[in-house]
């Protein structure tokens, strides 16, 4: 078990007229928590009955909230609207001011991700974070991108990518991609991703699996078989267990932390245990990252 620090919102999802826990850094925190992790969570939400939700949602996984995530304010709202692909689509009523993550935090993992690391005042409290975190830390990032809330694109763009230079582990999707980069293919645009500076960039391809680079070799995984529900939440069950992957090798762990060459299965088992996750994930309704006892079986079979 790694002690893990997760920065970023906390939210509910409104599908239907139902509420449902979630943000993506929420999301990889329950994620990583049920994985087995020990995982203290910075964010914000209200005590109002979303925030309550939420508070009980993060109890039932064991993920420790920082103090002074509560406070007085509404609990931020995601109105999603799925499509007839089961594809969700969302709007935004989002605020958030997280704590600060201690100077002397010991975590061997800090994540982060989505829209409270390039909205203020959150995004420059995780900047700061990322920036005095201890050498022996991993930090991973997750764009996770909300084009509708982007005012100044460029401004966005200069944050997102002062986050992946200072991350040892990127993980995008295609859509953030075409979005940040228009014009370059996947590849190219990990190249770029890697040139910033993480160990390991990662994009993920929804039913096509997804390619990495690292050390400038390329990965091209396969999605694992599942029987789709929704997307909700598969990105965030993704990166869940792209980290449990990576943390669960020490070796692979120290490789990436110190920008040495990690072993090819290494990588690949990594990404392998990251695709298992989100299927598991999207074979249920929500936001719903697997328990460790479901993602072992699902890993040994």
């Amino acid at each position: 078990m790694s002690r893990i620090s997760v920065m970023g919102e906390s939210l509910v999802d409104v599908v239907e007229e139902t509420a449902h826990p979630g943000g993506s850094p929420l999301n990889v925190a329950v994620g990583l928590a049920r994985l087995g992790h020990d995982v203290q969570f910075y964010t914000e939400f209200g005590q109002d009955s979303y925030g309550i939700q939420i508070a009980e949602h993060l109890d039932q996984a064991g993920v420790h909230v920082a103090a002074g995530s509560v406070t007085g304010h509404p609990t931020s709202v995601a109105q999603v609207v799925m499509d007839e692909h089961f594809n969700a689509r969302y709007t935004f009523d989002i605020h958030q001011q997280i704590p600060a993550v201690p100077a002397d935090d010991s975590s061997e993992l800090l994540h982060t991700g989505s829209i409270a690391a390039w909205i203020e005042p959150s995004g420059q409290t995780i900047v700061d974070a990322f920036k005095n975190a201890s050498d022996d830390s991993l930090r991973s990032y997750d764009p996770n991108l909300r084009p509708d809330l982007v005012e100044d694109r460029d401004s966005a763009l200069q944050r997102i990518e002062l986050l992946m230079g200072l991350s040892h582990i990127v993980k995008l999707s295609d859509v953030d991609g075409q979005w940040l980069y228009p014009g370059l293919e996947p590849w190219e645009v990990l190249k770029h991703v890697a040139s910033l500076g993480p160990a390991l960039a990662v994009m993920t391809q929804g039913g096509d699996g997804c390619v990495a680079l690292s050390s400038g070799r390329q990965f091209d995984v396969a999605a694992s078989p599942t029987n789709l529900v929704d997307t909700i939440g598969a990105g965030d069950a993704f990166m869940s267990g792209l980290l449990f992957g990576v943390l669960a090798n020490p070796e692979f762990a120290q490789a990436l932390r110190h920008g040495a060459t990690a072993k090819s299965q290494d990588v690949e088992e990594a990404l392998r245990q990251a695709l298992t996750s989100a299927a598991l994930t999207v074979a249920q309704a929500g936001a719903n990252p697997p328990w460790i006892k479901d993602f072992s079986l699902a890993i040994a079979q």
